[in-house]
């Protein structure tokens, strides 16, 4: 088993080859000793993801979950659910239902009624929108957990709590790797860094990516990535830039030849970009 847990809530679990990743949830160095509970009350301590829902929570708005982004999302789930079913729920009913959700109080006993099922509590707490033609039950089953992790968010006493991804039986069991579980969605990557590089350019004010590329120097990134540049006149120019103005680059000019870039570069430019907006003397607008 592989399982996320908020509070010790299980929202979501997987099992041998059917798990869904969520170690891009986590800050890097998040894996520490935790607790894993198994049947007939024994526990064990062994590595994990640990981090809190509030540094889960600046992770999800500054990388595809925002409030409007997570809003779109949900709805545009529910209009192609809706192609064939006939859910009336809107994301204000959905985000007001979860974050009434107290995970503070929240209990295993709690949902003991529901097969220790955390989607089964959410299915009861939405009844009043499972009605006939809704398949309520396959849609909550079949939703982005981040977008139900994001709502939970919306509750602010929520955000202290302890975030956990319990991997390791994962790992012993022959499964899958570390390098397995922490492998990025590439695609996903290139948007989250395309977009966040954007809102970091317009907060900086700078027009031209030589001008934002001074500017993240002048926070202490590092000029030490090459790139190879092709000129009008096809003549090659190689130069030196921050990590995430090469990643840039390349995302932007996937048809030069002369620039690879690797995951762990994508991966890397995401964290120092995260890590700047966090010594932001203001917040990026719209985000939270």
């Amino acid at each position: 088993m592989i399982s996320l847990a908020l509070n010790g809530i299980e929202i979501d679990w997987g099992k041998n080859r059917y798990w869904s990743g969520h170690h891009w949830l986590f800050p890097p160095g998040s894996i520490t000793e935790i607790e894993y509970l198994y049947a007939g009350g024994i526990s064990e301590r062994k590595p994990g993801f640990q981090t809190t829902l509030n540094e889960s929570y600046f992770r999800l708005c500054h990388l595809g979950y925002s409030q409007q982004e997570t809003k779109t999302k949900f709805e545009a789930a529910v209009a192609r659910w809706n192609r064939t079913a006939d859910l009336r729920l809107s994301f204000e009913d959905f985000r007001s239902v979860l974050a009434g959700v107290d995970f503070a109080s929240l209990t295993s006993k709690d949902l003991e009624p529901y097969v220790w099922d955390f989607r089964g509590f959410l299915l009861n707490l939405l009844s009043p929108w499972d009605r006939e033609y809704a398949s309520l039950e396959d849609f909550i089953r079949g939703l982005d957990v981040a977008l139900t992790l994001r709502v939970l968010a919306e509750r602010v006493e929520n955000r202290s709590l302890p975030l956990r991804w319990h991997h390791q039986d994962l790992v012993d069991s022959g499964w899958v790797s570390l390098d397995d579980l922490t492998d990025i969605d590439r695609p996903t990557y290139i948007v989250n860094h395309t977009v966040l590089y954007g809102r970091l350019q317009d907060y900086a004010g700078a027009t031209r990516v030589g001008a934002f590329d001074n500017w993240l120097a002048n926070r202490h990134l590092a000029r030490a990535t090459y790139y190879t540049e092709i000129r009008p006149d096809s003549t090659l120019a190689v130069k030196k830039t921050t990590l995430p103005t090469a990643v840039r680059n390349m995302i932007h000019h996937p048809e030069n030849p002369h620039n690879l870039l690797s995951d762990d570069n994508l991966r890397d430019s995401v964290e120092l970009l995260l890590g700047l907006v966090k010594l932001l003397s203001t917040p990026l607008p719209g985000l939270a």
